[in-house]
């Protein structure tokens, strides 16, 4: 590791020389969790673009297409066009990945499927594909398809091990359900992403550090880790409004992220290590805007304890 943890931009520069840029595609899905297969309202803390606030096409910063609208068509091409022009700013032109993001990105019929990756895929500088999904949605068909596709990975939300406690998320999966998909995947040799989120209600971070040591593992490719973030136009931004409950500070979670990079192994690839949604959606906690605070805090304490990625891998909690 060049520093403290094992970041997904040091892993492109290892495998491939350089860095690469990622492109949040909307493919217009919905979830079975919303069209009434599984339920309608969604899991709780799922915003109403599906976790893809920053997908689709954008101008000036800003997503301006929304293809379940019924107005403006999903154009894949357009989407990636738009965000290249973004990216290349900053970063010049390099490979691009695009990301399929926003809802479940396999809940659609598989020629549906394939004719939606090779549009991305058809797009120059597009080099690969991430797909976004469920652990439900996945199929020895959606595998097969994946290999053919140039799928570079797959994320699973996992949120949690702790079914009991994840009841009042509305996921409608469980902790088995990603096992199952989570083997599938490995079986076919396709690379996986487990999210994991930091400061449930109920989890205390002894809870936490549980679902941190489960995932360690089963030796994925990469986590994500993210802070509960608390919308506009969600269930558990009612829940909130009606009852507040507390959430974690800024200090406390850099703390939490912490002791959750000391106990994963240093092969792991670490995708994220926070996230927020739109400013005018996000009702707590504000912190997670000050992306470079949290950034610089987590290394400022990990370089304080004087460990890194992996360094308590055998320690209990």
């Amino acid at each position: 590791m060049e520093g403290r943890y094992f970041g997904v931009s040091e892993y492109f520069k290892k495998t491939y020389g350089e860095k690469w840029i990622k492109l949040s595609i909307d493919g217009g899905f919905t979830c079975p969790n919303r069209d009434g297969t599984l339920a309608t309202a969604g899991c709780a803390f799922c915003s109403e673009s599906g976790s893809g606030e920053f997908s689709g096409v954008i101008r000036d910063g800003k997503r301006v297409e929304d293809p379940r609208s019924g107005v403006a068509r999903i154009d894949i091409s357009n989407q990636v066009e738009s965000q290249m022009a973004l990216l290349h700013k900053k970063w010049g032109n390099r490979p691009a990945i695009a990301y399929f993001q926003s809802f479940t990105n396999t809940y659609k019929p598989l020629d549906a499927l394939r004719i939606l990756y090779n549009e991305a895929l058809a797009c120059e500088g597009v080099e690969g594909l991430v797909i976004a999904t469920r652990p439900d949605c996945i199929s020895e068909a959606h595998c097969e398809l994946f290999s053919k596709s140039k799928v570079m990975w797959v994320e699973l939300g996992l949120q949690t091990i702790h079914d009991e406690k994840a009841a009042w998320m509305n996921r409608h999966y469980t902790y088995q359900n990603f096992i199952d998909a989570y083997q599938l995947l490995s079986s076919h040799g396709i690379k996986c992403v487990v999210h994991l989120i930091a400061g449930l209600p109920g989890e205390s971070r002894h809870d936490f550090l549980e679902s941190v040591r489960a995932v360690n593992a089963l030796k994925p490719f990469g986590v994500k880790l993210h802070m509960l973030n608390i919308l506009e136009g969600t269930t558990l931004g009612e829940y909130f409004k009606a009852a507040p409950f507390d959430v974690l500070e800024q200090t406390e979670y850099i703390e939490w992220i912490c002791d959750a990079l000391e106990r994963l192994s240093p092969e792991i690839v670490i995708h994220r290590l926070t996230g927020d949604g739109e400013k005018h959606r996000v009702i707590a906690p504000k912190w997670v805007f000050d992306k470079r605070s949290v950034l610089n805090g987590i290394n400022k304490c990990l370089a304080a304890r004087g460990t890194q990625q992996g360094t308590k891998i055998t320690e209990s909690y």
